[in-house]
Parts: structure tokens; C-alpha cells; sequence
């Protein structure tokens, strides 16, 4: 089973991302996408012919919004959906799906954490809202799968505390340098850039098979690429 983390920069790099899409969707059995806004949802509405969407939003402050859509092929079996932390102001969003594939039930949160204050450090609502989303996965049985942009840089105990969890953080196992690009950095002053903001997390049953984060600018975050084993 593949899956595909990636936070879409609304798809304004339209061409590149379109083609990613197209390419990865021959094995990918969920995309699941932060920052899908109005041209996005177009441009996925074009190519996700054979998936299921299960679609999210809140607006936290006029700079912490959270449009968010996994999509699902049809090969896997939607079982229900929920959104999480949608009702803490102070909280990014999470998009749970619990599906089937094959004879495998697998719980995936697609999440978006709080972009502000920039700096992407420990404050007491980004440690909170770490430890609701753990809380909230606590009592789901079966393999766990959390990733998406966190807005959080890696020494942080917000990060930290899915591991103390009991959670692999695949970037830091797989010594990914960065989820950052080109397309982030110009825009901030060379000796402020931010190499990290976007991890998977996954439970101790959860059987990796690969874990990439191609360097390619199709957005200003690069993809997580997940295969496992059920």
C-alpha cells in the first residue's frame, strides 16, 4: 500500500503537480493533501476519477486556515471519516479515515498544524495540539499513520512526543534533510531558512517497506512518499 503526503501549495505550480499526480496515482492507494483550496479541489476533481474525497475545513485566524481532502481509490474501502481538533481554535486540523484494503483495516490522519507564530517552535497551543492528537488515536486498534505538514521544526516537543508515544518519526529514521525547497526559501532571508515542517508518523506495527522525500518543486513542500506492507 502506497500513500502520499503533500501540502499542495493550492496546486500553483499546476503543470509540475499535475503530472506528479498522474504519475504517482498508478500505485497510490490515498493522497492525502494539505492546502486544497478553490484551484486545487478543481485540479483534483479532473484527476481523481477513481477516488473517493473526504474533504475538511477551518479557519483558526486570518493566517491559520486548513483546507483539507484525502482521496481514496477505489481498490480501498472508505470505512468512516472524521475531523479531529476541528473545534479547538487554538489547533491545525487533522482528516481521519479509517479504511480497508484488502483484509487490512489501517487508520491515516492527513494533518495540517498551526502556521502561526511562524517560527515553528514550541508554544503551549502547538504542545497541546500534539497531545490531542495523540489522544485521540489512543484508543484506535491497528496500525496508525499520521503525516502531513506540522509546522514544526524537529527538535521541538511537539514533535518529540508522538515518539515518547511510541510513534516511529520516519523523517528522523530515514535522515530525510529536508521537506523544504527552493520555493519556500526565497522568500525568506538565506540565514532564516526552514529545512523541516511535514512528517509521517506511523505505530510500531506498520511494516515500512520505503519512505522517500523526493526533492522536486511541484510545491514549496516536497512529498512524503509512503510504501508499506499489510
Amino acid at each position: 500500500m502506497k500513500i502520499v503526503f503533500l501540502n499542495t501549495l493550492n496546486g500553483k505550480v499546476r503543470t509540475d503537480i499535475a503530472a506528479f499526480i498522474k504519475t504517482q496515482s498508478s500505485d497510490t492507494t490515498v493522497f492525502c493533501f494539505q492546502e486544497v483550496y478553490k484551484k486545487m479541489r478543481l485540479l483534483a476533481k479532473e484527476i481523481f476519477l477513481d477516488y473517493k474525497g473526504v474533504a475538511a475545513y477551518k479557519r483558526a485566524a486570518k493566517e491559520d486556515d486548513f483546507p483539507q481532502a484525502t482521496y481514496v481509490n477505489k481498490n480501498a474501502k472508505v470505512l468512516s471519516h472524521k475531523t479531529v481538533l476541528e473545534d479547538q481554535r487554538n489547533a491545525g486540523l487533522g482528516v481521519y479515515t479509517k479504511i480497508k484494503f484488502g483484509d487490512s483495516v489501517i487508520h491515516i490522519c492527513n494533518f495540517h498544524g498551526k502556521a502561526q507564530p511562524g517560527d515553528k517552535l514550541d508554544n503551549p497551543n502547538r504542545i497541546e495540539q500534539s497531545r490531542e492528537l495523540i489522544d485521540f488515536f489512543k484508543n484506535k486498534h491497528g496500525p496508525k499513520i499520521i503525516g502531513g505538514d506540522f509546522n514544526l521544526l524537529p527538535g521541538t516537543k511537539s514533535v518529540k512526543m508522538f515518539e515518547e508515544a511510541g510513534y516511529r518519526n520516519l523523517i528522523k529514521e530515514f535522515k530525510i534533510t529536508t521537506t523544504r525547497n527552493r520555493l519556500a526559501w526565497d522568500i525568506w532571508p538565506p540565514n532564516k531558512k526552514q529545512y523541516y515542517s511535514d512528517y509521517v508518523f506511523v505505530s510500531p506495527d506498520i511494516k515500512v517497506k520505503k519512505f522517500s522525500v523526493p526533492n522536486i518543486e511541484i510545491s514549496d513542500h516536497l512529498p512524503l512518499i509512503l510504501g508499506i506492507e499489510l
